[in-house]
């Protein structure tokens, strides 16, 4: 019934692409209906892949912390590295906190690389090089995207291609960004091959307008305007506001370097009016401060101002946004923290556990042995047996109390490496005397015991030779 669960939930992801309202009461109700959480997990992370198709900006956090949440019960190094992924793109798409994005995707990497996962590697790099892109540390960016360039899936993988294209489009953003034309424009023709093999309207789009950047810097006019055009007339169809906003970026900036006013006004405002139906203040700043140079440009010196006064309002709202991103930021890392500390407080106390079973399991070892040795009408026990089995059970027992009583001082004395000695110290020296007084006790016993057996063995010895 699970399986068929998710078969159906997959279903109505790909033919409900865009009713995003009715594929989450419907993710709600089958999460309800399965119990497996691995199941469970599987059906979160197709969901978030699904919506990132489509809306890359728009990553769910709780589902971020439900993923992780499952990901810590199981503990699964592959499902926490996909967890710290899924956070880190909700950091980075959905905040735009591309530094705190990097220490979840950093987080994950040694997890994926435990796993073997090289799917998850090479996904953790090329987010971390978005990351940085972000950042503007361009050098960081290509040495994290040739690190998940070395660690592709296998060729035979149904993913090998999606991630390569990943890779390619990474090294042209460098290249380009770096105006090193001929390096990008040796990688262009790679990328337009793989994303037409992948066949994804994204990565098609971006093939596209990256093309486009490179003729552009290498001054190849007509080539530049053919990709841009190619780009621009699949605009519409693109829901990725971070991809439409580098678009136009790359595109407005070819017009107006080409004094293209006209054709550069309509695509500012094309750039204008989507940032106001999405509400999108990235996207809204930079078309605004594309049409302030276009009116510039046409020395319209009014609308000029007036676009200028709205790049300045638009930086202060995006000032404060960002300010409340990072008290969201603070809270949700808290929440993420907790469920970290929780799983260590549990894997802690099950260790914990198990070495007071195996603890108590060496000590029954040693008393038997030893109740063995008194009891035994046969063999007689050398002292320095006696004193190894003696100093032997003294290690076991004061193991056994540290570590039953761990816990309870560390609270005591909030984890003071100083309080904690001292306390050790007066438990080893209550059981010091204790324990000299049985090894006495024994000794003593050993003694009496090896005695008898000693005169048993004359006794018998006797009795033959008179019998003889």
């Amino acid at each position: 019934m699970q399986k068929l669960f998710f078969v159906l939930f997959i279903c109505l992801l790909v033919h409900n692409g865009n009713a995003q309202p009715h594929q989450e009461d419907s993710l709600k109700t089958i999460l309800a209906n399965v119990t497996e959480p691995k199941q469970k997990f599987d059906i979160i992370r197709a969901y978030l892949e699904r919506l990132n198709t489509m809306q890359a900006d728009n990553v769910d956090s709780a589902l971020c912390i439900e993923l992780l949440k499952i990901a810590q019960q199981e503990r699964n190094d592959s499902m926490l590295a996909i967890s710290y992924n899924w956070i880190g793109a909700y950091f980075s798409f959905t905040k735009g906190d591309n530094v705190s994005a990097l220490e979840y995707f950093f987080k994950g990497i040694p997890l994926a690389e435990k796993a073997k996962d090289k799917r998850r590697i090479s996904s953790l790099y090329f987010d971390i090089a978005i990351a940085y892109d972000e950042l503007e540390n361009f050098e960081e960016a290509f040495k994290n995207n040739a690190k998940g360039g070395e660690n592709l899936p296998d060729k035979t993988s149904p993913l090998y291609d999606f991630m390569l294209a990943q890779y390619l489009r990474g090294v042209c953003v460098y290249y380009i960004a770096m105006k090193q034309t001929d390096s990008a424009l040796h990688y262009v023709p790679l990328m337009n091959e793989i994303t037409r093999k992948i066949n994804k309207n994204n990565f098609t789009f971006s093939s596209l307008f990256l093309s486009g950047a490179a003729y552009d810097e290498n001054n190849d006019i007509e080539m530049a305007d053919l990709y841009f055009k190619r780009a621009n007339a699949m605009s519409d169809s693109i829901q990725l506001n971070g991809l439409k906003t580098t678009f136009y970026l790359h595109y407005i900036n070819f017009l107006l370097g080409n004094k293209r006013i006209e054709e550069a006004k309509k695509a500012s405002e094309q750039e204008l009016k989507l940032a106001k139906t999405s509400n999108n203040n990235i996207l809204k700043l930079e078309a605004a401060g594309f049409m302030r140079q276009v009116y510039d440009s046409l020395h319209q010196t009014d609308r000029a101002y007036f676009y200028s006064r709205m790049e300045a309002a638009t930086n202060a709202l995006i000032f404060n946004q960002n300010n409340i991103n990072k008290m969201q930021a603070l809270a949700f890392n808290e929440q993420i923290r907790n469920i970290e500390e929780e799983a260590k407080a549990k894997q802690a106390a099950e260790v914990r556990e198990q070495n007071i079973q195996y603890a108590l399991i060496a000590l029954g070892i040693i008393i038997f042995i030893s109740i063995f040795l008194l009891l035994s009408r046969s063999i007689i026990v050398n002292e320095k047996w006696i004193e190894f089995l003696g100093v032997l059970g003294l290690l076991i027992v004061f193991e056994f109390i540290n570590l039953f009583i761990h816990p309870y001082i560390s609270e005591a004395t909030h984890d003071s490496p100083i309080f904690m000695l001292i306390i050790l110290v007066i438990v080893a020296a209550l059981l010091i005397p204790l324990h000299h007084r049985l090894e006495k006790w024994i000794k003593e016993k050993m003694v009496e015991k090896n005695k008898k057996i000693r005169l048993e063995a004359a006794k018998k010895i006797i009795e033959k030779l008179e019998k003889k």
